[in-house]
């Protein structure tokens, strides 16, 4: 890993394509912030699901916005929690339960129990 010092703060390049090179200062910034909070939006996402039960990416959205400063969770962009939540679909944490839906009905999401 490569560590670039700028005038502030230092710019880190991963192996995540997040930003480009020539993107400003700003941009790796942002990359950097939303790359270590990405794994606690994870856990705040299977969290919600456990607790709630189904939910839309939607309702993910507005449960974490509404919980955040509550559990001590980190601000995102607002669309972050529906995106991790695919994410974990893929993963296998979480199950889409209704994948097949072709009226392009919003994903629902539950958590996958260790039986399945």
């Amino acid at each position: 890993m490569t560590t670039i010092h700028a005038t502030r703060p230092p710019i880190v390049f991963d192996d995540t394509a997040r930003t480009r090179r020539t993107d400003p200062l700003s941009s790796h910034v942002a990359a950097d912030k939303s790359q270590r909070i990405i794994e606690q939006v994870k856990a705040a996402v299977v969290a919600l699901v456990r607790q709630e039960g189904e939910l839309s990416g939607a309702e993910l959205n507005d449960l974490y916005s509404l919980r955040a400063a509550r559990n001590g969770w980190d601000d995102c962009a607002w669309d972050s929690p529906r995106k991790r939540a695919g994410e974990l679909a893929k993963d296998g944490v979480l199950i889409v339960t209704n994948p097949n839906d072709p009226r392009g009905t919003p994903h629902i999401y539950r958590v996958k129990e260790e039986t399945e």
